[in-house]
């Protein structure tokens, strides 16, 4: 049986389905036994045929399959009797008085007395008379459930208070949808031992939002996705580049950043907004204008809102920063509920339902990392433009107010200033390094070390061959095994060793770097891996001597990056069977070049400009890290890389651009 919050809304429901525009939920007395539920509404009401052929016989309704309400034309939401029948037995008695839109000035009422049921030995022994009096009060019904069996527990007002707030829409203050002719529902709670939880059902703050997300699905399924800041201005917008076969839909997310530096200058407070996401945070389904549960209620999070954030919190939504609403036209019936009114079954539509929203997310996501990104180099290159003019600046100044004879021990000074700065700065250089080798160490780790199973396997089986076949006769086979035992070694010692050699602190030194040996020395590691995944590599090292000033992890991080993010497009084509192979080259033209082309099939899934920015990848369980830190490498020392998205090599082409050694210390 449905929990008591859940039965008082089956009667909400039922209001909602007789197009009433308010309810209102009155608890009196609630916290102990024998208090009262009141649930009233100015809907069209009930004729006395309503009630014995209806309200009355679980399991049966008057609602057809497939029809409007006659006055708004609302898709009827409520069940056939069970969760209104567990309302109703939530007390001994139950008064229900009810007024017909079609017989004006008329009013029915019938009282239940459970314990008379209960002791009955049939139901129809019991009669329930229903009167007929005149009135001048307009249509509606009213059902007061009397003498509670148990008490309403805080716990299950504060439930029914969520759900009386979410199913009758509390992104009222936001809309901006156009008038559907329906004048909306609104559900009220009535609770003075529970004031404290009224005032959550009252509370609003869209206009408090840092940014909104909006997406829009038509009939057609076309698609159209938006981002606008606080303001309600639009950021970014774009089409869709496929299209859904869902029912149409709107997509809205309102997303704070609960910072207190934030609420400095808005309305609200930071406790106010953490209370009310808290309550009703998550992004809630509304089909044809009520909440479907569970969806966005505690502890579902239908999107994976709070997993996509833990990759980027400070740019995702989660279900405790934001609050989101599906609003869904289900007139087709594509959307089916299951038997038990909590969800739809997850057919075909549904999951296209899902999918656009996640896709919503995930563009909305990648336009706030490309705009921070944005930001991030242009203050970067500002504060390289300051400091040039710093430096000028400081020299003018010096020689207008310092004489010659003292310039020597001022330069002096100056000097030891600057070195103590740039040994604090290579300190610092030094652990952005660590810090990048340490992640391209992890993603390594996380696409290898699923590998590392099998070769273990393998070995100890082999092993236990080795030891059966100890006859001489058998020597030859004992040879074979003994070299697979080998491979396998060599592949496993790969896995293991690529890790410690990128965190080897040798190689983030400064210093002169021969690109070739590098190249090569790294190529000799990887190769049991290249083996293992069917890949040929080819070097192709220019004979001119080519050499960058930087660090050994930068470099091997920028190849060992990009050689990744071939296997891993191998990877994506699974059955075809062509070679695969990675063109390796250097070669010199004032720069020196580092060149990495495969025959994956090209980047086809993602625009060239977004492939750098944090987070972004075409592989389902990749990390999307793996390019931001070869952009940021590359930057590093001073260089650049372009992408070819597709050449007549049969891949992606990756040539990064590094200035000489030469170059560094003109």
């Amino acid at each position: 049986m449905p929990d008591a919050d859940q039965g008082v809304m089956e009667l909400v429901k039922n209001a909602y389905d007789a197009d009433a525009t308010r309810c209102r939920v009155e608890l009196a007395a609630t916290s102990g036994p024998g208090g009262a539920i009141v649930v009233s509404d100015n809907g069209g009401g009930m004729t006395a045929l309503d009630l014995k052929q209806g309200f009355l016989i679980v399991g049966r309704s008057r609602k057809e399959s497939g029809r409007l309400t006659k006055i708004f034309k609302r898709v009827p939401v409520g069940d056939k009797g069970l969760g209104r029948l567990s309302a109703l037995r939530l007390g001994r008695r139950v008064i229900v008085t009810t007024r017909p839109a079609t017989e004006p000035g008329i009013e029915f009422a019938m009282a239940l007395d459970w314990d008379a049921f209960d002791a009955a030995e049939a139901v129809e022994d019991i009669p329930i008379p229903i009167t007929r009096t005149r009135t001048e009060r307009g249509p509606g019904t009213e059902i007061v459930i009397e003498q509670l069996r148990s008490p309403f527990t805080r716990g299950t007002a504060d439930k029914l208070a969520r759900n009386l707030l979410l199913l009758s829409d509390p992104f009222k203050e936001a809309d901006e949808t156009p008038d559907s002719g329906d004048p909306g529902f609104t559900a009220e709670l009535s609770a003075p031992e529970y004031e404290d939880i009224q005032s959550k059902v009252e509370a609003a703050y869209f206009r408090d939002a840092d940014f909104r997300i909006v997406g829009e699905l038509d009939r057609n399924g076309a698609a159209k996705f938006a981002l606008l800041d606080w303001k309600g201005d639009v950021l970014h917008e774009a089409v869709a580049d496929k299209t859904y076969e869902a029912p149409p839909l709107r997509f809205d997310l309102w997303s704070f950043v609960l910072e207190k530096a934030r609420f400095s200058n808005k309305s609200s407070t930071l406790p106010e907004v953490r209370a009310w996401l808290k309550h009703i945070g998550g992004v809630h389904i509304y089909q044809d204008g009520l909440r479907v549960p569970p969806y966005g209620g505690p502890g579902n999070d239908w999107l994976d809102l709070n997993l996509a954030r833990v990759r980027s919190p400070e740019l995702r939504p989660g279900t405790n920063t934001s609050i989101g609403r599906v609003t869904v036209t289900n007139v087709s019936g594509a959307l089916i509920q299951k038997t038990d009114r909590v969800g739809f079954l997850e057919n075909s539509a549904f999951l296209q339902l899902r999918q656009f929203c996640q896709d919503c997310l995930d563009w909305a996501a990648r336009m706030r990392v490309s705009d921070r990104e944005a930001k991030r180099r242009a203050e970067r290159d500002d504060a390289s433009r300051k400091t040039e003019r710093a430096n000028a600046s400081l020299d003018a100044v010096l020689a207008k107010a310092v004489p010659v004879t003292q310039r020597k021990e001022v330069d002096v000074a100056i000097s030891r200033v600057l070195k103590a700065t740039e040994r604090e700065t290579k300190v610092l250089r030094e652990e952005l390094q660590l810090y990048r080798s340490l992640a391209t160490a992890g993603m390594t780790s996380a696409v290898f070390a699923h590998e590392i199973g099998r070769p273990l396997e393998l070995l100890d089986t082999n092993l236990t061959s080795l030891i059966n076949m100890i006859p001489e006769d058998r020597r030859e086979d004992a040879h074979r095994r003994v070299g697979r035992i080998d491979r396998q070694r060599a592949r496993l010692n790969s896995f293991v060793s690529i890790p410690l050699k990128l965190l080897s602190k040798g190689k983030r030194r400064s210093g002169r770097i021969d690109v070739n040996s590098c190249v090569a020395n790294l190529l000799e590691l990887l190769g049991p891996i290249m083996e293992h995944f069917n890949v040929s590599a080819r070097f192709e090292p220019t004979s001119t001597r080519v050499a960058i000033n930087g660090s050994e992890a930068l470099l091997e991080g920028i190849l060992l990056n990009l050689i990744t993010n071939s296997i891993n497009a191998f990877q994506r084509r699974k059955n075809d069977d062509s070679e695969r192979l990675i063109r390796i080259a250097t070669a010199y033209d004032g720069d020196v070049l580092l060149i990495v082309e495969d025959n994956a099939g090209g980047i086809r899934d993602l625009e060239v400009k977004e492939i750098f920015l944090p987070g972004v990848t075409s592989t389902a369980d990749g990390t999307g890290f793996g390019l931001t830190i070869v952009q940021d490498s590359v930057s590093d020392l001073g260089g650049r890389i372009d992408v070819d998205p597709l050449t007549a090599f049969g891949g992606a082409l990756f040539t990064v651009k590094l200035p000489p050694t030469r170059d560094l210390f003109r």
